[in-house]
């Protein structure tokens, strides 16, 4: 028996060796199958030798221009594909509408080429890949694009000046850059949610770093214009004061100083980070943004130079409780950009000339403070329950009121108004800002008699009905004289739309672009009477029998709206009376004054047609010195209260601390407390050539209670 089984084991041997032998010779032959192949040589087209090679083979492409017309060279084997003698000597142009090299298959190399002219440059769809020592430049659309592309190398490469990213990866995870010199493409290196990717070494000029959704990345030893990327994450208490990029991920109480942070992607990132201070910092002229905070809250940012950034000085998404002050923030295409996020503050900045000032999208609760705009402003998209007060825009107010009614504005750089009733905006030069007026879900307004030019909006308004838009010049503004989306049953008539990048835009909208009803008028030199329009300076119709209005409608871009009744000329031409708010509310002197005695009244005021007052004027008995201590005039929103200031001047008259609108039809509370003896209509109810005045009680000084004593008094402005 132990001979035997000493007989098998020698038989298993000789099963084994020639097995093994089996896989040597394998392994070798498979070895040897690697081959070398040339282009031009062995095949015209790097294609063809990529179609003709397996994987392991190299192909070795010699000095030459190689042009890449209906397909990308598509790499779909492990293959080294080289230059013979370096970038400089072997150059592959790519057409516009084609990735100059798509990898498709893992452990490629593309080694040594200049590539240029494609949508991308090379397009990596696998991974393991090594992209060393080529010249991935001149208008690409990316000189690298990683997608869904693991453990791939990118090394000692020069990407320049390609269209859109230098390097941009998305969704791809534990790569490595390093080495590279990455300059003057649109933006340097994107990570879109793209983790643990090693980036060393790299020298960027008028480039940089940009993330979003990435984390756990390496980032050391890199330039950007000779001074460090600095780059942290999860990091704290840490003071940065000379930088030429700074990325902040996941970090709290940084502070970032005294540095030049220009020409590179973004000057400032945060994302998720908190309590962070940005001060004294030049941040200009970087390609994406000057600041950028993304998740970020609870930062300061104040006393910087933030000017000439293509996009926005300073961006905010979903970021909270953030501080923006003392700042000159100007050129930029946007000054600062607020979407999603709330409670934060704007105070002191000096805004100017930025393609739009401050733009608050879909954020609430911000407080903009004591802000100067220069040929800047507010834009308001989607925002409620701001505080935004002590403004300037160029030198003038900015009138921004919610959730008011009855208020009248006539003087302002700017007016926006968000869930408001009854305002209105008369006789102002509105000009050289964001938007000249812009009512957010705002109704039954009036934009009378004002100039309204040279702003990137004229009148917007968003969700916004039954107001009336009338005799204003609106002009040279850069993008609509007036837009109307989503807005209904508006009453546009006798104004100018000049020179306006578009004149009117009204999507999904119905309203009405002519009077309500015919109107009389003279036009040169003779009187007609005729429903009216606008003049639109665009307009190509004719007027066939000289009554100064159009044959065929005005058709109002972009929906079914038509002016059916456009001027021929400006409405300056046209001599016509339109009804504008009255300037008075008079009770005139009683026939029979007295009796009279100081006292209080009470009662209601209720006008037939809107009433604008600043000033009211007491009816005095002959003799005395009658006038109003106080008086008092409410609604259920709003209150305007005056106050005597003695016997001095124009006595007689005293002034509201706002101005008085009285809507047509509404009922308005008035308390007026008298002094000495004022005329008194003996009446309980008192019509006048505007409306009514009743008592409710006079209580005289002596406390005797009447209810039908109505002191003889005048509103006016």
């Amino acid at each position: 028996m132990a001979g035997g089984g000493a007989v098998m084991r020698c038989e298993a041997r000789k099963v084994v060796f020639p097995v093994f032998a089996f896989l040597i010779l394998t392994a070798f032959a498979s070895v040897s199958a690697a081959k070398t192949i040339y282009v031009p040589d062995d095949y015209e087209k790097i294609q063809w030798a990529v179609d003709n090679a397996s994987d392991g083979d190299t192909i070795i492409v010699r000095d030459g221009i190689y042009y890449v017309f209906w397909k990308s060279i598509t790499v779909n084997k492990q293959l080294t594909i080289k230059s013979e003698n370096g970038s400089d000597n072997c150059i592959v142009n790519g057409s516009w509408w084609l990735d100059v090299f798509t990898l498709e298959a893992d452990g490629i190399r593309i080694e040594g080429f200049t590539i240029t002219g494609g949508w991308d440059g090379i397009h990596i769809l696998s991974n393991n890949n090594i992209i060393i020592n080529n010249n991935i430049s001149s208008n690409n659309g990316d000189g690298i694009v990683l997608e869904y592309s693991n453990n791939n190398s990118v090394s000692n490469n020069d990407i320049s000046s390609n269209y859109w990213h230098g390097i941009s990866l998305y969704y791809s995870n534990n790569n490595s850059i390093s080495e590279n010199i990455i300059s003057s493409n649109r933006y340097g290196l994107y990570l879109g949610d793209s983790n643990k990717t090693m980036i060393r070494k790299n020298e960027f000029i008028n480039d940089g770093l940009f993330v979003e959704y990435s984390y756990g990345n390496i980032v050391e030893d890199n330039k950007v214009n000779g001074k460090p990327l600095v780059y942290l994450e999860d990091e704290s208490d840490r003071i940065i004061d000379n930088a030429g990029q700074v990325i902040l991920v996941k970090c709290k109480n940084i502070t970032v100083m005294n540095s030049e942070l220009t020409n590179t992607d973004v000057g400032i990132e945060l994302l998720m980070s908190d309590n962070c201070l940005i001060s004294n910092n030049n941040i200009s002229s970087n390609y994406w943004h000057g600041i950028d905070l993304w998740y970020s809250s609870n930062n300061s940012i104040s006393n910087n130079d933030i000017s000439s950034n293509n996009y926005d000085g300073i961006s905010l998404w979903y970021s909270n409780n953030n501080s923006i002050s003392n700042n000159d923030i100007s050129n930029n295409g946007l000054g600062i950009y607020i979407d999603y996020s709330n409670n934060n503050s704007i105070s002191n900045n000096d805004i100017s000339n930025n393609g739009l000032g401050i733009v608050l999208g879909d954020s609430n609760k911000t407080i903009i403070r004591k802000s100067e705009f220069i040929n800047d402003g507010l834009f308001v998209v989607d925002s409620y329950g701001n505080i935004v007060e002590d403004n300037k825009v160029n030198g003038k107010p900015l009138v921004y009121l919610e959730g008011e009614s009855g208020e009248f504005i006539d003087n302002a750089g700017q007016v926006i108004l968000v869930k408001c009733k009854n305002i209105t905006v008369m006789n102002a030069e509105l000009t050289n800002t964001d938007v000249g007026i812009e009512l957010l879900m705002s109704d039954n307004c009036s934009i009378l008699n004002n100039n309204i030019s040279n702003n990137y909006y004229g009148i917007d308004l968003w969700y916004s009905n039954n107001n009336i838009i009338s005799k204003n010049d609106i002009s040279s503004n850069n993008r609509y004289g007036i837009d109307l989306g989503n807005s209904n049953n508006n009453i546009i008539y006798l104004n100018n739309f000049i020179n306006n990048a578009y004149n009117a835009f009204s999507y999904d909208s119905t309203n009405i672009w002519n009077s309500t009803e015919p109107i009389k008028y003279t036009y040169r030199g003779s009187e007609f009477k005729n429903y009216m329009g606008n003049y639109w300076d665009d307009y190509t119709g004719i007027d066939a029998n000289g009554d100064g209005i159009g044959d065929i409608p005005y058709y109002v871009s972009y929906s079914y709206d038509e002016d059916n009744y456009p001027l021929i000329e400006r409405f300056e031409n046209y001599f016509v009376e339109t009804p504008t708010p009255a300037k008075i509310f008079d009770t005139g002197r009683p026939e029979n004054p007295y009796p009279s005695i100081s006292g209080k009244f009470i009662g209601t005021i209720r006008t037939n047609t809107k009433i604008i007052a600043k000033k009211l004027y007491t009816y005095a008995c002959e003799g005395t010195g009658g006038h109003t201590e106080y008086a008092l005039i409410c609604n259920s929103t709003w209150c305007a209260d005056a106050e005597w200031k003695g016997y001095k001047e124009d006595w007689m008259n005293i002034s509201f601390n706002r101005t008085v609108v009285l809507m047509p039809h509404e009922t308005y509370n008035i308390t007026i407390v008298t002094g000495s003896y004022p005329q008194i209509h003996h009446t309980s109810s008192l019509k006048t050539e505007n409306g009514w005045i009743n008592c409710t009680e006079f209580i005289d000084a002596n406390g005797k209670k009447y209810d039908d004593w109505i002191p003889a008094i005048m509103l006016w402005s």
